[in-house]
């Protein structure tokens, strides 16, 4: 894809770049967006396809790379028992949206639930975070 299609097919970050091409994917920094990254999974699933044509390079295996790849940055602050949890969920729930691309085995909404879980986990971390006013790394008390 040259350059010049891309900027007219695909919207940019601020480096100019789609944020879905796998060599400049954006991986979420923080726990708050790994929740961010969620909202769109749920709505999405199972195949994790835009369909407006403006991602054209997003499918299930960029956006699980990113919500594994971001739990990874997140790895300290979420515990090493917890983020095992969520990378096995995580596994489990992209093996049951694989096995339900057209919605009709009932997969896609067992894998929702998995989605659910690794959301409360997230969740659960970023609460204890400011219940014991832990800062981030902008210094201020937001759960990240």
């Amino acid at each position: 894809m040259t350059r010049g299609t891309e900027e007219a097919t695909c919207p940019t970050n601020e480096a100019g770049k789609n944020p879905y091409a796998t060599s400049n994917l954006y991986i979420p920094a923080s726990l708050g967006e790994i929740y961010d990254l969620f909202g769109a999974m749920i709505l999405d699933a199972p195949t994790f396809i835009d369909g407006s044509g403006k991602l054209p390079e997003r499918n299930i295996d960029t956006v699980f790379r990113q919500l594994t790849e971001s739990s990874g940055i997140a790895r300290k602050k979420l515990g090493e028992e917890r983020y095992a949890t969520l990378i096995g969920t995580a596994e489990r729930a992209k093996a049951l949206f694989l096995g339900d691309p057209n919605v009709d085995n009932g997969k896609t909404d067992q894998g929702r639930e998995l989605l659910f879980e690794i959301e409360d986990i997230v969740q659960t971390v970023r609460r204890k975070r400011v219940k014991a006013k832990l800062l981030d790394e902008e210094g201020e008390v937001s759960g990240d």
